[in-house]
């Protein structure tokens, strides 16, 4: 019993100092939390959700070494000579003449490493030399293609571009063709149908005859042929931009378009 009373007693007595050495790490403990710094709302990267409309990317502007403008294809601008083209050119480019590229029609390939970037077309008669048909470098440029699909519009349209995507962008197509112009098949779009630019139409395989075209046309004896209606896979196979020569820009005035 005495042994139980003087541990009881001892504990009483311990209590105290328990409770206050409780207080002491209390204080201890608060005053330590003070010190630390404590991270603002702004200290943390702020998490942005994205709408739908950041994801999705505009249109990216196309170099001017790869556009097709009214005024041209890349470096070639209408109403430039040929000489100057050559002036502007970078050291490896290519110019290759192909003398029947079409019926009465001459070329001059314009290549890079071996591959062909556009066709600087010169219709007989167009020429200074002697035979009215080889180009020379006084030559003005008048008209241009290129089924190269490196090469695009402002908007983004380029040689394989649907004529279903080309018409959301340009407006109602119309495709037409004339047997006396080789029936070579143009789709010419609506009102934003850009100035000096034309489109040419992908040929389809037939079993029955060979080539057919992208137009689906009305079965009757004719020398020109017109439609709105078209393949659902109907795509645009070349792009030219051409100029009246009475209309062209003149030399000097062509080239200052350019940056070099």
């Amino acid at each position: 019993m005495k042994t139980f009373y003087a541990n009881d007693k001892y504990i009483r007595a311990l209590k105290p100092k328990l409770f206050f050495m409780k207080q002491i790490i209390f204080l201890v403990l608060l005053i330590l939390s003070a010190c630390i710094p404590q991270k603002t709302e702004s200290q943390f990267p702020a998490t942005k959700t994205a709408s739908r409309g950041d994801q999705i990317s505009p249109q990216p502007a196309v170099a001017e070494a790869l556009l097709i403008s009214p005024d041209g294809i890349g470096k070639a601008r209408l109403g430039m000579t040929l000489r100057e083209l050559k002036q502007i050119s970078a050291p490896d480019t290519e110019f290759e003449l192909i003398s029947s590229f079409m019926v009465d029609v001459a070329a001059i390939a314009v290549s890079k490493q071996g591959l062909v970037q556009y066709y600087i077309l010169f219709p007989a008669g167009s020429t200074s030399h002697a035979d009215g048909s080889t180009p020379t470098d006084n030559d003005p440029i008048t008209l241009l293609m290129t089924d190269n699909q490196n090469y695009q519009t402002a908007e983004g349209v380029k040689v394989g571009t649907t004529i279903k995507q080309a018409e959301d962008i340009y407006g109602d197509a119309i495709l037409a063709y004339n047997i006396e112009g080789e029936s070579r098949e143009y789709i010419t779009f609506g009102a934003q149908n850009p100035a000096n630019i034309r489109f040419r139409a992908s040929y389809f395989k037939l079993i029955s005859d060979g080539l057919g075209f992208s137009g689906i046309y009305p079965e009757y004896p004719g020398v020109s042929y017109t439609t709105d209606k078209y393949q659902a896979d109907a795509a645009i196979s070349v792009i030219e931009v051409a100029c009246h020569p009475s209309n062209c820009p003149e030399g000097e005035s062509a080239t200052s378009h350019q940056d070099g």
